[in-house]
């Protein structure tokens, strides 16, 4: 990777007038390529790049930056040949720049008059020309690299290490540019993407929440669909999020990336029709190979959603089970009582039980150990199980070392 410094490679200071000459921004949050400053020879955001995550208080402190005449940091751009650039890093800093000087925004500041203290770019050059001036002649500290892809990764990860950090999805897409990753943004990326959408709203439940979690601002709802559908792959060869990027690079668009989601997405929905809560994370994505490779078959998720719905109302309503709903449904995919939690007995049953007991455990006494326990070192025990219509009452109470009860598990 070759780095020079952009002062060098003009040979004259560049300047914020230069950045912000002839800015354009098309971007609707899904075309990739439609930032554009330097008079058009600077791309800001290209397809591996995210959107602006500044808040104003970021925004704010740059200009503020600018205006104390202070070092504002290096920024990193890449050389595309003929003149042409995108930014590698500094961005955020860039846009806020442009931002304000086209008029989007203004600041607050003790360099503008106490009357005026909150300004826009178009009021200085009215009324503090000086102000305005300095601004546009203020100079940026840019280098500039020129190297293939993989390096140009390598070295996003280098200069990562400061600003704004990014997430291990941004900087793959540093290195898997095409029209497919421009399409899987589009969809999955954007607040009005058809993934995104998918995930977040439930036409049939309004108050169901999100599937995912993460930000789809951040590149994390990509992320989760790229992973799934790396999973469900019948190429081996693509079973990680890289190697099914490097794969599908190269397409002209991420169709194949949408429908794996939307099936997973929708069989969820279809699954679980009434109680939504509580299905956000979970990884859908290997559920949904299980079930279609039938290793769920004999559980509780292959039957109609009604039934389902009515198991789930039923353990819901059963004041012997105290587990939070992201239980009830594992238990409903994986049919393992594990996932359940019961009522457990009360301090009075367990001492009472004790004292019967004499100490001991029910099953060492069967194997002919008369061991005298201290209370701490047994645990109360369902005799007949909660899958078996036992209760959480003291005559269904006894006590088991914690061998005993460690071998009998999780058998509700």
């Amino acid at each position: 990777m070759k780095v020079r410094r952009l002062r060098d490679i003009l040979d004259r200071p560049f300047t914020i007038r230069d950045l912000a000459s002839g800015y354009t921004n098309n971007d609707d949050g899904a075309t990739t390529d439609a930032v554009k400053g330097y008079n058009g020879n600077l791309n800001i955001r290209p397809s591996y790049q995210r959107n602006s995550v500044y808040n104003e208080d970021k925004r704010q402190a740059v200009i503020q930056t600018v205006l104390d005449e202070c070092p504002l940091g290096i920024m990193y751009w890449v050389d595309l040949g003929n003149g042409q650039y995108e930014v590698l890093d500094g961005q955020q800093r860039i846009l806020a720049i442009c931002n304000y000087v086209m008029g989007n925004y203004s600041v607050k500041s003790s360099k503008f008059p106490s009357s005026a203290p909150q300004q826009d770019f178009p009021n200085l050059q009215m009324n503090l020309t000086d102000l305005a001036e300095q601004i546009l002649d203020y100079e940026l500290d840019i280098y500039v690299c020129e190297g293939t892809a993989s390096e140009k990764m390598k070295w996003f990860h280098v200069i990562n290490t400061a600003g704004e950090p990014l997430n291990e999805q941004e900087l793959r897409n540093s290195a898997y540019t095409g029209t497919w990753l421009s399409d899987a943004k589009q969809r999955f990326s954007t607040k009005t993407g058809r993934g995104v959408v998918l995930a977040d709203e439930n036409p049939n439940n309004d108050k169901a929440e999100p599937l995912l979690n993460g930000n789809w601002n951040r590149q994390e709802y990509l992320q989760t669909a790229i992973k799934w559908a790396s999973q469900n792959d019948n190429d081996d060869s693509t079973n990680t999020i890289e190697d099914y990027m490097l794969k599908h690079q190269g397409d002209a668009d991420a169709s194949e990336l949408w429908q794996n989601f939307s099936a997973i997405i929708e069989w969820v929905r279809g699954k679980f029709i009434s109680y939504q809560n509580s299905l956000k994370g979970m990884d859908w994505g290997t559920i949904y190979k299980e079930y279609q490779l039938g290793q769920l078959d004999n559980n509780i998720i292959k039957n109609s959603a009604s039934v389902i719905n009515e198991k789930i109302a039923e353990l819901v309503n059963d004041d012997e089970v105290t587990t939070k709903m992201k239980g009830i449904y594992q238990y409903i995919i994986y049919g393992d009582s594990k996932y359940l939690q019961l009522r457990a007995f009360d301090d009075k049953t367990i001492k009472q039980k004790y004292e019967e007991q004499s100490h001991h455990c029910v099953y060492c006494v069967d194997e002919g150990n008369n061991r005298e326990y201290a209370l701490k070192e047994l645990a109360g025990d369902h005799i007949t199980p909660w899958s078996l219509g036992g209760k959480t009452v003291p005559e269904n109470c006894q006590l088991l070392c914690k061998k005993h009860n460690s071998s009998k598990g999780n058998n509700y």
